[in-house]
């Protein structure tokens, strides 16, 4: 299958878009596509952004003694006639646990990738044949979508093409 990308506004010339189009280019080569630009049967076009983020309020447990389960008194007893003394040390073996919580702040920032592949012998002028169309909703605390695309473009091909129209979760770890 043959293809060409198709620069959206903006993205001619971008040093961002020419890397992720790259990967594109690799993830699709494994799949049988041929990058032609002269006869493409296909158009591949994507989009992709981050907002500027959402403040996030969560309570993390506090940890500390929550009391003591046992202890052990040693000591020594000294008589002096019918007076005496004691001399004696306690221990005492604490227990831990949860004794509270604490508010915590995090911005969580949303990332989307859209791709589609578009039929080029079937679209018409103003009516492009989609024949594939993705899009994979990324969040965490990345503000840098370049640190994160590659691991969105590994999830969006890891099961490609895949069902039409289905939902799908995907967990890639960061390396």
């Amino acid at each position: 299958m043959k293809y060409s990308f198709l620069p959206l506004a903006g993205q001619k010339g971008n040093l961002e878009y020419k890397s992720y189009k790259k990967i594109v280019a690799d993830k699709l080569a494994a799949y049988g596509f041929v990058e032609d630009q002269e006869n493409p049967e296909y158009f591949i076009a994507f989009a992709y952004g981050i907002d500027n983020g959402k403040e996030e309020i969560s309570s993390v447990p506090i940890f500390g003694q929550t009391g003591v389960s046992s202890s052990t008194t040693y000591g020594s007893i000294n008589t002096y006639g019918s007076y005496g003394s004691y001399s004696g040390t306690t221990t005492y073996q604490p227990t831990y646990g949860v004794v509270g919580s604490a508010p915590v702040s995090s911005t969580v920032y949303t990332r989307k990738l859209e791709l589609s592949i578009i039929d080029i012998q079937n679209s018409k002028p103003d009516e492009p044949s989609v024949v594939y169309q993705a899009d994979v909703v990324s969040s965490g605390s990345s503000s840098q979508i370049a640190a994160v695309m590659p691991y969105m473009l590994e999830a969006l091909f890891k099961k490609f093409p895949d069902e039409s129209g289905k939902t799908r979760r995907e967990t890639i770890p960061m390396k």
